[in-house]
């Protein structure tokens, strides 16, 4: 796999060039302030002689649906305040056509996923791969083919009074209605969507997660199928974020949003880290309630969302075959996957 090459520019107003030198997606960024927000450009070029389909997906290109930069003052990271997005695979229409030599662009505004709140030095780094297919492989579409090339762009921004810059929208909810579980907290619910089904999916994580924190560790399968071969620091990490898990859904009072605002028409659900709120998408009412071993379910994807909001999880990967390689290849990623909890929850399920 190999990697783009980084430039480093600094100036009031700033754009990182990348050298083609025979990639063939290349990446142009730009950040300045204006009035009371941070607009950054992105422009992806192919610099091939063939025409590629670029995936939107995690990146600009789709707007604010994924963390495609990480934003740091003076070397200190700021927080992600965006959504995390479960999803199906991509589909025909989460590309974009990107014919030889010609650009594709988009602005968004970082102010709306990081708060910028103290004056200073900011680097912004662009921190996802681009994935792309040929013309014949799209035709095929052949999506386990997707190349990946990553991108190291950064540039850096001072910015004064950030005061005046706007912070992250939260989504509103009014609530319809709340549920009171014995030993298991409560849940309330906004909208009714299968709602008898999210709260069955729902008691079963009562019961089931101190279970799948006993199955992780050394000599049992499923923590090796899921987590990687055993390390004690894994091991640590991926009990933890079972513990916090649990302790959110017992001791907090969670909210199950029907049709979120910005569900996507292949997604499943979203949150937001620190967030008692689960927003439930389409693809979701289509699942089974309950876990199976070979199927999603609306229970695995409770557990993915909340290992997010409670656990601090990341999408590294999505489905069964690329969370089993990255147990393989990747362990130390894999404890930080929310996908890898999904399934290695409904696996202990049966274990």
């Amino acid at each position: 796999m190999k990697t783009l090459l980084s430039l480093f520019c600094l100036v009031t107003y700033l754009t990182c060039a990348l050298s083609a030198n025979g990639w063939p997606v290349s990446l142009d960024m730009a950040c300045n302030k204006a009035l009371s927000t941070v607009a950054c450009s992105f422009e992806f070029t192919n610099n091939g002689n063939e025409d590629l389909y670029l995936l939107k997906r995690n990146t600009p290109l789709e707007g604010l649906y994924s963390e495609f930069v990480s934003v740091s003052l003076n070397g200190r990271p700021l927080e992600y305040e965006g959504i995390y997005i479960h999803r199906l695979p991509p589909t025909k229409d989460e590309f974009v056509l990107l014919k030889a030599g010609e650009s594709t662009s988009a602005t968004v505004q970082i102010t709306d996923i990081f708060s910028i709140d103290t004056d200073g030095l900011y680097t912004v780094q662009y921190s996802r791969p681009l994935q792309y297919l040929s013309v014949s492989e799209m035709s095929a579409m052949s999506i386990d083919q997707l190349r990946e090339l990553f991108a190291q762009e950064f540039v850096q921004i001072h910015l004064e009074d950030t005061s005046l810059l706007l912070k992250p929208k939260k989504e509103e909810i009014k609530v319809d209605y709340t549920v009171h579980l014995e030993a298991c907290g409560s849940a309330r619910f906004v909208g009714n969507n299968q709602n008898y089904a999210t709260l069955h999916a729902h008691q079963h994580l009562c019961s089931s997660l101190l279970k799948a924190e006993t199955k992780v560790g050394y000599g049992i399968p499923i923590s090796a199928k899921w987590f990687g071969a055993y390390s004690y620091h894994r091991t640590a990490v991926a009990k933890n974020v079972y513990q916090k898990i649990r302790y959110g859904i017992t001791t907090k009072t969670v909210t199950y949003y029907n049709n979120g605002p910005q569900c996507r028409p292949n997604s499943y659900a979203y949150t937001y880290k620190g967030s008692t709120t689960v927003y439930l998408c389409p693809v979701y009412y289509r699942d089974q309630i309950l876990c199976s071993t070979t199927g999603e379910s609306k229970e695995g994807t409770l557990v993915h969302e909340w290992s997010h909001a409670f656990g601090y999880t990341d999408d590294i990967v999505y489905g069964r075959p690329n969370s089993l390689n990255l147990a393989r290849y990747h362990p130390d990623n894999a404890v930080r996957n929310a996908e890898s909890y999904c399934y290695h929850y409904c696996d202990a399920r049966f274990f």
